[in-house]
């Protein structure tokens, strides 16, 4: 029975470059032998409803996009219950922090021949109300942000620029509301005005924020951050890409299973870069959630020569 794939292209990704990977790769995998269905979402969320529709139809699906694409995909095939079918990354993002962390190749012919043969990672994903994310959810300052560039999202593509826009535009106005922070039942934090909770070390593409942190440890990492003017932000932001945070006043960290957030005021959360909706807001983990292609590991590699 011949392969079979989906690829799924969020095509203002990259400002039209997605489309054409996309296109590309259908070429390739026709060439491969395979069945081919290409889909261009239309809307947000359009990406989940599509994996849904697919996830059991097919060997692979492939995400052509960025973060916001990945998240989309991996969402539609839990609501599939197909976990067993893998996800490939073709990225043409801003960040592309799930790519990177996979360690993929990066030219596209060497990406796109893992969706006929390669290795599958499963990866923990998190719970945040309805939403599962796989690299991290934010609360606070980083919500709001993206709160702002939500409508640029629906007409154009995202660059580093547009994030470095709204975040000028939100310093100066956001007034850092406290947050109580729960893990595994134990009040940890009261006073934290800016929580992330992460599956992966990365944050926002630059840097490390987990040190300790991998996607399949089934733990959630999280920082909190109690610094009350964007003057505090700029200097965790600066020791966070210095890699000494862990040093800094203001800042804790803490590892559980179960988070729950909570404040006074209205609170906005985002998933993976996306609207999330607003505290309170329990996450949780769902271990080897979602599986990835990967490429073998050297050892495995050098026995299919």
């Amino acid at each position: 029975m011949r392969k079979s794939a989906a690829i799924i292209v969020n095509p203002i990704s990259g400002h039209g470059i997605a489309l054409k990977k996309a296109r590309e790769a259908r070429r390739f995998l026709d060439k491969a032998g395979l069945d081919v269905a290409l889909f261009s979402t239309e809307a947000t969320g359009h990406g989940r409803t599509l994996a849904l529709e697919n996830a059991a139809l097919v060997d692979v699906l492939i995400s052509v996009g960025g973060d916001g694409t990945v998240n989309e995909v991996a969402n539609g095939v839990m609501d599939a219950g197909q976990n067993n079918t893998p996800i490939l990354i073709i990225p043409t993002g801003t960040a592309n922090v799930v790519f990177r962390e996979l360690g993929l190749p990066k030219d596209l012919r060497s990406q796109v021949k893992l969706a006929v043969d390669s290795s599958v990672r499963l990866l923990d994903m998190g719970r945040a109300g309805n939403r599962l994310f796989i690299m991290c959810a934010g609360a606070g300052f980083d919500a709001a942000i993206v709160d702002r560039i939500s409508k640029i999202r629906t007409q154009s593509g995202i660059t580093m620029r547009n994030y470095i826009i709204a975040t000028v535009q939100n310093a100066f106005k956001y007034r850092f509301p406290m947050m109580r922070i729960t893990v595994d039942g134990e009040v940890v934090d009261e006073d934290s005005t800016f929580t992330v909770i992460g599956n992966m070390p990365r944050y926002g593409g630059l840097f490390r924020l987990f040190e300790d942190a991998s996607p399949d440890d089934g733990i959630l990492d999280v920082c909190c951050f109690n610094g009350k003017s964007v003057w505090a932000l700029g200097r965790y932001a600066w020791h966070t890409f210095r890699q000494n945070l862990g040093a800094f006043s203001g800042v804790e960290f803490y590892r559980g299973k179960e988070i729950k957030l909570e404040a006074d005021e209205r609170v906005l959360v985002q998933v993976d870069g996306d609207r999330g909706g607003e505290l309170p807001m329990v996450f949780t983990l769902l271990p080897g959630a979602v599986s990835f292609c990967v490429e073998y590991p050297d050892s495995d590699r050098e026995g299919r020569v």
